[in-house]
């Protein structure tokens, strides 16, 4: 997934107004489709199969694992991935070729990339969980690799994610280059799971507007809001669990 991404940095009152229409396009990448639509057919992504902006024949080189190639990227330049590690890739890759909620963080200075997409904290530091023993040569997985006919090269020795990156918010802010902004509220942000279109929904509707304190509690009730909250809590509280065992 070759995405080449310009500088945007945006605070969450600039993304509430940077939201164009919903789901009635797709970004111009070579695979994928001018709007979104149903596949039903598909072997991975399945999460956007009612409304997506990949064909479903894109899903069968991500429908293995261990995945070696997307297109004329290698995954395994520092060897195979963990299959926690892949699995994140997944859903990475996923949203940008197929989900209909890109397209609302397009780049304004070209139509086949996306900046600035705002991504949970607490998904980045999953990301980072799972994949911290995994190697890598490349920080920046847009500009950091040599590229020829066949494909991605590594430039630099490969190391684990943990020397590579910090922590989650560090992954997240610099492997896909301006890709994703990595936002702390788990009811503002995308998570690639299926409340992802309730928080865009509500976005949308309060989109243009410093939201009201009574719009606030109103998100804050909603159901896929306190699931979000609910499943944050459940994962810190499992971390001192596991911290306390040891």
């Amino acid at each position: 997934m070759a995405m080449q991404i310009t500088f945007l940095t945006i605070s969450v009152a600039t993304f509430l107004l940077a939201v164009p229409c919903y789901g009635d396009s797709c970004i111009s990448g070579i695979n994928h489709k001018a709007v979104p639509g149903p596949e039903p057919g598909m072997r991975e992504c399945k999460l956007y199969s009612q409304s997506s902006c990949c064909f479903s024949n894109y899903t069968e080189q991500l429908a293995v694992s261990p995945v070696i190639k997307v297109d004329n990227t290698y995954w395994n330049r520092c060897g195979q991935l963990s299959s926690r590690c892949e699995e994140y890739m997944k859903k990475i890759d996923c949203f940008y070729h197929c989900s209909p909620h890109a397209f609302n963080w397009i780049n304004p200075n070209n139509s086949y990339s996306i900046v600035a997409a705002p991504i949970c904290l607490s998904f980045c530091d999953d990301w980072f969980a799972a994949c911290i023993n995994d190697l890598t040569c490349a920080r920046n997985w847009i500009s950091d690799w040599e590229w020829d006919d066949h494909g991605n090269h590594c430039r630099n020795e490969c190391i684990p994610y943990h020397q590579m990156y910090k922590d989650g918010k560090d992954l997240c802010s610099n492997m896909w280059g301006m890709t994703f902004n990595v936002i702390t509220c788990p009811c503002h942000c995308l998570m690639m799971d299926d409340d992802d279109n309730n928080m865009i929904q509500h976005l949308i509707h309060n989109r243009g507007t410093v939201a009201p304190a009574e719009s606030h509690t109103e998100l804050q009730q909603a159901p896929f809001c306190q699931r979000r909250h609910k499943n944050m809590n459940d994962r810190k509280n499992k971390k001192k669990e596991i911290k306390g065992t040891k």
